[in-house]
């Protein structure tokens, strides 16, 4: 699963820092932008997703704010990959409402050698690409009781971990290859397929903070 992940904003990250700078030009009047998260973030938080944004010179894959978390029927903050497209619950976000989730490293728990050990927390990143996207699905939110005017409400989806990440769990977030960011956004039939694609790009561990 992915219950916490990262977004580095004081190194020189020119892409990060793109995102950060359009939100705050494009949404000074929404109340979420004063709650926008950086560094890492938890369940719950206001961060920046891309969606696709219909402009007057097309369809553009812009940022927006939203929620990390369904919070009905109850709190939900991740998806199986495999299964997306097909549940209740995540069917019709997975058909109409899907995003990518910027991100610059995840963090997951390793269990200990040895029983009554504390676990270690490490912090995973992609030496070969700072910034990476994972796969997510929103919902939106009615303007009504709806006081920071947040677009959605996003769970990211998780696939089979690879090679890399297999010793320390499981599973991963479902990672989008650039060259598909647009396809996922924008067509249904590729988006279906990475649900089962498999992540092969390794990420390197270290030990958190």
């Amino acid at each position: 699963m992915c219950g916490r992940y990262y977004i580095e904003v004081e190194s020189d990250l020119v892409e990060i820092r793109k995102i950060l700078t359009d939100l705050n030009e494009r949404f000074a009047d929404r109340p979420a932008l004063a709650r926008l998260k950086s560094g890492e973030i938890f369940p719950t938080d206001i961060v920046p997703v891309i969606r696709p944004w219909a402009t007057p010179e097309g369809i553009k894959l812009l940022p927006d704010l939203m929620q990390w978390g369904f919070a009905e029927p109850y709190p939900l903050i991740n998806a199986r990959a495999e299964t997306a497209d097909s549940k209740p619950t995540f069917r019709n976000s997975f058909q109409e409402h899907r995003v990518l989730v910027p991100a610059t490293a995840f963090f997951e728990w390793q269990q200990p050698a040895q029983a009554g050990q504390k676990k270690t927390k490490l912090k995973l990143s992609r030496p070969q690409e700072t910034v990476f996207y994972m796969a997510g699905l929103y919902r939106p939110l009615a303007p009504e009781n709806n006081p920071l005017q947040l677009t959605g409400q996003f769970v990211i989806l998780t696939s089979a971990a690879n090679e890399s990440i297999r010793p320390i769990h499981d599973r991963m977030p479902l990672i989008v290859p650039r060259t598909l960011l647009r396809s996922y956004l924008q067509d249904i039939n590729q988006a279906r397929d990475l649900l089962h694609a498999a992540v092969l790009q390794p990420f390197l561990a270290e030990i958190a903070n």
